[in-house]
């Protein structure tokens, strides 16, 4: 199983087009797409701050769901993320 944490996947985002939001026991990522539109990740914390005495930030997250389409911008991306819950 490969894990991230949320300071990892805000380096994979674009600074200018990218967000990585937490949203209780979930973390909704969203950046924009080479090939036009942007995209929704949605992870799961598999530890949390209390189990480890990290941060947040470097706590293990898991990917639990990629959405199959594009979106016209990053606040449709997060829109789904919530639906999704």
């Amino acid at each position: 199983m490969n894990f991230t944490t949320i300071e990892k996947l805000q380096m994979r985002i674009s600074a200018s087009y990218g967000a990585v939001i937490q949203y209780g026991n979930h973390v909704f990522v969203t950046d924009c797409h080479w090939k036009g539109g942007f995209t929704a990740e949605i992870y799961e914390f598999v530890e949390t701050p209390e189990e480890t005495g990290l941060g947040s930030l470097e706590c293990r997250l898991h990917l639990i769901q990629t959405a199959d389409e594009r979106f016209p911008d990053s606040g449709h991306a997060i829109a789904w993320c919530i639906t999704q819950e």
